[in-house]
């Protein structure tokens, strides 16, 4: 009964030693990466949290420490904790619980329980994503019918500047303000009996984010760098896999349009009849190109120089293959490698040029050249008749416009 007991346990006196130990080492890493602090919450003995937070950059997990005095569990998915060695001692040492991406993962939701029920705070990342084109991801209505059933006062936390300081299309740094505190405490007794929705709305309402909206400028001598891996439509002719940057540019080889990335975090084009101001005008754009797209035999998209990874749980990931990657109507092919496409159970951008995803139960990614757009695959995988399609998992990178 013991060991079972071991085995099954969410919080261990190990975790808050380890975090102590690497607490001076947040606080130097901090430093360096421009990150301020500017809340600090005392959670008392016998006391237990859900901390909710938007998702800005790879460092939130860590950062978000700094303002709390106990230990925070934080809910991750399950592609951060498929390397190997690492991962293993990352969750020995801290405790993080793995979440299946794009379903219901009913052992991560018993261990949500369980760390509360041992004195445990959690951390949460509503979108399940880092900010793309700045705009907040969904997140299921149901989930405030499940903040509710976790009986703990809410701590909602904000993250401002990561997506101006580290974008999510490169990972060297801008300079400008990057920082994050408590917005909001929601009482327990005070949403218990608070409608759905309102909840819902009152949660999305206090975790948005906009940095383009905070006129803070981002310095940097090469702004744009690598802004195709997020856009793959050219504004003004139409044309896919046609675009570069270039300093602060990004531009397109096919009909010599260009638009400048400000610091403000705002979109310049070159050509006046091109509406686009923001990075979300440009992903909506994309979104409206794939909606009218006929699809046709042949090759919808392609990469060179890909590397296939299978991976697992706890385990390093295994190369399957490496090469040409083609997607089909039918099939996607990396090299000799073909999957059926109707088998893609879900699929997401992953990292700065990364595409991860799921067939059947086996999990999969893809690293791609420096320049590799990853969004594109995404987008077509919702549109194309595969089960990520049909069961409508895919919230994060439908093919519905986005609002702001």
């Amino acid at each position: 009964m013991g060991k079972t007991k071991k085995k099954n346990q969410v919080v261990l006196k190990r975790h808050s030693f380890y975090r102590a130990l690497v607490f001076p080492f947040i606080k130097l890493m901090a430093l360096m990466k421009g990150y301020k602090n500017k809340s600090h919450f005392k959670i008392r003995k016998g006391e237990s949290y859900l901390v909710l937070s938007n998702h800005q950059t790879d460092f939130d997990g860590i950062f978000i420490m700094l303002s709390f005095n106990k230990m925070l569990y934080p809910v991750a998915t399950d592609t951060v904790m498929s390397n190997g060695f690492t991962s293993k001692v990352i969750h020995h040492c801290f405790g993080l619980i793995p979440k299946k991406k794009g379903t219901v993962d009913f052992e991560a939701n018993k261990k949500m329980f369980r760390c509360f029920m041992e004195g445990g705070s959690l951390l949460l990342f509503p979108e399940g994503n880092r900010s793309y084109a700045e705009f907040q991801f969904s997140f299921t209505k149901g989930f405030a019918k499940f903040v509710k059933t976790l009986k703990r006062d809410v701590i909602l936390f904000n993250f401002h500047g990561g997506t101006g300081s580290y974008p999510r299309f490169t990972s060297k740094r801008r300079k400008g303000p990057f920082y994050g505190k408590i917005r909001k405490i929601l009482r327990y007794e005070d949403i218990k009996d608070m409608p759905d929705d309102e909840l819902y709305e009152l949660i999305s309402l206090n975790l948005k984010v906009y940095d383009s909206e905070s006129n803070a400028k981002y310095i940097s001598k090469n702004r744009a760098e690598y802004l195709e891996r997020m856009f793959f439509v050219c504004p003004k002719c139409g044309k896919v896999e046609c675009l570069y940057s270039e300093g602060n540019y990004i531009k397109c080889k096919e009909c010599g349009f260009e638009a400048e990335y400000t610091e403000d975090l705002h979109l310049i084009p070159n050509d006046k009849e091109v509406k686009i101001n923001k990075m979300l005008d440009w992903f909506n754009y994309q979104i409206r190109y794939i909606n009218n797209l006929e699809v046709k035999d042949g090759v919808i998209f392609s990469d060179e120089d890909v590397e296939l990874y299978a991976t697992e749980i706890f385990k390093k990931r295994r190369l399957v293959t490496k090469g040409k990657l083609e997607l089909y109507k039918d099939k996607m092919i990396v090299n000799d490698f073909v999957i059926d496409i109707k088998d893609i159970r879900n699929a997401s951008p992953t990292g700065t040029r990364k595409l991860g995803f799921t067939v059947e139960d086996q999990d999969y990614f893809i690293i791609g050249s420096e320049r590799f757009n990853s969004l594109k695959y995404v987008f077509m995988f919702n549109k194309l008749e595969t089960k990520m399609k049909e069961s409508g998992v895919d919230i994060y990178y439908s093919l519905e416009e986005r609002k702001e």
